[in-house]
């Protein structure tokens, strides 16, 4: 049957229709989330990068030892222009098409059509997943390993070579978008390899089916190697990562990392399994039990469903379940000793949501008085009501209803004339400023005073218009405005000052993030407030202003004559020319790739 009536049958087919409006509700939510959510440290800090990545020259960045994903938010950045929803618009994408993922999934290693229903309907409506609709890069690295998952399981079933193929360029890209994912591509092999020989293989035949997939994710990861190699090369040190587990050039390397919490890290794993995991804050509670809560708090719906499915399949649906048991453990441990934060544990929520389907299934088949619109309506509403609970019990601190008031300053920030100079509070988390006024004559509040003391001699004022923008809340990402009593101060008098000039005063405000908020039940807070003046000003300003325009140790837009970019390395002859070349064509393939498998994806739903 041709393409366009199959595209014609999923309107008419109720099978395909129902999943095709749960993959529209489910973009949908996630495109409100990538508007309304407020940001954090780590969210800014990746945000900064994708702006001018095409200009970077970066085939690594320095605390990833990947760029993948930066230039593939790069491409919706160039294409759309700077806003929230725009830097968060890849992670829409990636996120809205893993629910096709995990639907294909389900039915190809379940057959179980109902089950795929309710694990994509689930993963849809998931308020950790939704809530994750950031500029980071889990939900995608979450999306190539499902999609790989399928290829193997494809593999397993119809003993095709070009399914493990498919599988191991999937697992390489999805390597180059978060390196954890090389965890989950070693337990593909094992598991693999543990199958092969189950049915009687050769080991000669595992072995070369082994070294085929080996050789495709080696080509893969070739640009951050390359990366890495002419840098060691050129200067004597490696990128963050290769430099914690290698301990090459260590000593020059400190000179760059050693300031930041990520330079040679602590694995508590006896505290992971124990108790007083030195990596969070000081408790008796084994750290694999407070990810599991995390995990638990993200979404309790799949969690709870997912574990009681995990239990009925051992019985029903072994193959799946050691493929589970085999994938999660490994990278659960390594990543919960080393650095538990729950948005680097999805992955395992997106895993166990098949057994959540089957268990779901199951549970409708003892149950014939329960419909299945039934039980996915009651999901609905718990989620949505979910979405709005306040800091202590949501996934995250931020509010799926009501953009945030950083939201509105980002999306403000194209209004700001291009001649004018913006004044920052310096009480704002330094990488939000950069992320929210990236493009703008901005300066922190506190440079900007030092500047005046040097320029206070100069004859040569003019009338610049002003922007100032204060942290109405005292402090806005530091968390240590309240121990710095002089500095809050200073701030407090600066903004007073200005205020008395101020020709027009705007507010932004948000859902308080302490206090349940629903579309029809906000309760708002104003965390920033901005500020118009006219001030004479020594035109030197806006050269000291640019000047400061530099964060996580990059320049803005990656621009040189801010300053040097110390990473950059030289090639000396004609083979380190030819592998970085090569090391550039690959990642250009990969940024195609990802959005080929994106394609896809859609191609394969239609075609099911």
């Amino acid at each position: 049957m041709k393409f366009t009536d199959k595209l014609l049958d999923m309107i008419y087919e109720k099978r395909k229709r129902n999943i095709a409006l749960i993959f529209l509700f489910g973009f949908i939510l996630r495109l409100i989330a990538a508007k309304n959510l407020g940001v954090s440290a780590d969210d800014a800090n990746h945000a900064i990068r994708q702006i001018g990545i095409f200009n970077s020259e970066k085939l690594a960045i320095w605390d990833q030892s990947t760029a993948l994903w930066y230039y593939i938010e790069g491409v919706f950045y160039n294409l759309f222009g700077s806003s929230m929803t725009t830097t968060r618009f890849a992670t829409v994408v990636f996120g809205s098409f893993l629910i096709l993922v995990v639907y294909l999934f389900v039915k190809k290693s379940f057959k179980s059509e109902k089950a795929a229903l309710i694990s994509s309907f689930l993963v849809a409506l998931s308020p950790i997943l939704i809530k994750e609709t950031l500029p980071e890069m889990d939900i995608a690295a979450s999306f190539f390993t499902l999609f790989a998952a399928y290829f193997l399981f494809s593999y397993l079933e119809d003993k095709k070579k070009k399914d493990l193929f498919f599988m191991s360029v999937l697992l390489g890209v999805g390597i180059m978008i978060k390196l954890y994912v090389a965890f989950f591509a070693i337990s593909f092999i094992i598991f693999l390899a543990v199958m092969e020989f189950r049915n009687h293989k050769s080991y000669k035949k595992t072995f070369n089916l082994i070294f085929f997939i080996g050789i495709i994710i080696f080509i893969l990861c070739l640009p951050t190697f390359t990366h890495n190699y002419l840098l060691y090369k050129d200067k004597g040190f490696t990128d963050l990562i290769f430099t914690n587990t290698f301990h090459l050039g260590e000593d020059k390397a400190k000179e760059f990392y050693g300031w930041g919490a990520g330079w040679m890290p602590h694995s508590d794993y006896m505290g992971f399994f124990t108790g007083n995991q030195k990596n969070f804050d000081p408790t008796p509670i084994p750290g694999f039990l407070i990810v599991l809560g995390m995990l638990f708090k993200g979404d309790p719906i799949l969690f709870i469903l997912g574990i009681l499915g995990l239990i009925l399949s051992y019985k029903y649906h072994k193959k799946y379940f050691w493929f589970f048991i085999l994938t999660f453990i490994p990278t659960f441990i390594y990543l919960g000793a080393q650095i538990p934060m729950a948005k680097h544990f999805i992955w395992a929520l997106v895993l166990i949501s098949p057994f959540a389907g089957v268990f779901s299934e199951k549970i409708l088949s003892n149950m014939p008085k329960v419909r299945l619109r039934h039980l996915l309506l009651l999901i609905l509403i718990f989620n949505l009501f979910y979405l709005g609970m306040p800091k202590d019990i949501s996934p995250t601190n931020a509010h799926f209803y009501g953009q945030s008031s950083f939201g509105q300053l980002v999306d403000y920030k194209s209004g700001i004339p291009k001649d004018a100079l913006v004044i920052v509070d310096s009480r704002i988390y330094r990488g939000n400023i950069h992320f929210a006024l990236a493009g703008t004559n901005f300066i922190e509040a506190t440079q900007f005073l030092q500047a005046m003391s040097q320029l206070s001699s100069s004859e040569n004022l003019q009338n610049i218009d002003i922007y100032y923008v204060e942290c109405v809340i005292d402090d806005c990402g530091w968390g240590t405005v309240s121990s710095q009593p002089e500095f809050n101060k200073s701030m407090e008098e600066l903004t007073s000052q200005i205020a008395k000039i101020s020709r027009t005063n705007i507010d932004f405000q948000s859902p308080d993030p302490y206090k349940i908020s629903l579309p029809f039940y906000k309760t708002q807070r104003v965390d920033y407030r901005l500020y118009k003046a006219q001030i004479a000003l020594d035109p030197r300003i806006f050269q000291i202003a640019k000047q400061t325009h530099i964060w996580w140790s990059y320049p803005e837009n990656y621009d040189r004559s801010i300053s040097e970019i110390f990473d950059d390395y030289y090639t000396y002859n004609a083979f380190d020319t030819l592998l970085n070349k090569l090391a550039w064509l690959i990642l250009y393939i990969e940024i195609v790739l990802s959005f080929v498998a994106i394609i896809y994806i859609g191609y394969t739903f239609i075609q099911d």
